[in-house]
């Protein structure tokens, strides 16, 4: 397995900007990940799923990237559960799930990214997080060894998992009881139906950008709204109409324009409201003083 240099990420993320990894590898089994981590003899590293929720600078990153590809894409479907690697499609999950009538997943319909992203972002719905369906999930460490985790271990919390950022997701199963067919399907199409009416799949984007603040504002959309940033356009980069806290890419948008409008925002909901507004997306290769002006850890 074979590392690739000075590769563009913007066409492998979901707001198609940023610049270049110094070095890319696509590990496609548990043995050529283990190869390509004792490459880096501990060095730092990112993994890149579907790059749904990504914001990679335009300066590009100084770390290796791994995208994980071939055995780690794989969907088996069990009396009472689907098991599913890292590089599969959360939508051919979810598809899976309500093809075959099974309950419990109508809270991912119309999610985009990866299982491993899913896993790593605890994706899902505010009430609802993967890790809420995961039965076991397995993860490498740094030194090659193969952990397995159960959600008890993994701590799942809004957005994210105590689980080391230097562990690399492969895959897990997930409970999938069988249920009523016509009505999962009945909620599966309306899940989508909502989504569709209410966010934004016509122009490239990661989704939510900012994560619920709680009381009294239940919805991030909702302070970007009250701070008149909806509508608001840097470049090619904009506070879309129709979902307030999605930023869209028009075309040519740059990292810098999307960071500037997340500044802007943030700093008049800290002004107007005194809500300290927190990213939900994964922002690559900025500074510290660009991090902190997002409220992102810096």
């Amino acid at each position: 397995m074979r590392w690739e240099a000075e590769v563009p990420l913007a066409p492998l993320t979901r707001l198609r900007v940023g610049g270049l990894a110094p070095r890319l590898g696509r590990p496609d089994s548990p043995a050529s990940l283990r190869g390509l981590l004792a490459d880096l003899a501990g060095g730092s590293f990112l993994v890149l799923g579907g790059g749904a929720n990504t914001l990679v600078s335009d300066a590009g990153v100084s770390e290796a990237v791994l995208v994980l590809e071939g055995e780690f894409d794989r969907l088996n479907v069990a009396e009472t559960e689907l098991e599913a690697g890292a590089a599969t499609q959360i939508p051919a999950l979810v598809n899976e799930a309500r093809r075959g009538a099974r309950s419990g997943y109508t809270f991912l319909e119309a999610v985009p990214g990866t299982i491993g992203g899913a896993l790593r972002m605890n994706a899902g719905s505010t009430d609802t997080g993967i890790w809420d369906r995961a039965l076991w999930v397995d993860a490498m460490t740094p030194a090659g060894e193969t952990v397995r985790l159960t959600a008890d271990e993994a701590k799942p919390r809004y957005r994210g998992v105590e689980v080391s950022e230097e562990w690399v997701f492969m895959g897990g199963a997930f409970s999938a009881p069988p249920g009523d067919k016509e009505a999962i399907r009945e909620a599966h199409l309306e899940r989508r139906r909502l989504k569709v009416a209410t966010q934004v799949y016509d122009l490239p984007s990661c989704g939510s950008t900012w994560k619920n603040p709680g009381p009294p504002f239940g919805s991030a959309w909702e302070v970007v709204d009250r701070v008149g940033m909806r509508g608001v356009r840097r470049g090619d980069a904009v506070v879309t109409e129709k979902h307030a806290n999605f930023i869209a890419n028009m075309g040519e948008a740059r990292a810098e324009d999307i960071l500037g409008l997340m500044i802007e925002t943030r700093r008049r909901s800290l002004d107007e409201l005194g809500v300290d507004l927190e990213p939900e997306i994964r922002l690559w290769g900025f500074t510290r003083d660009e991090l902190r002006a997002v409220g992102a850890p810096a």
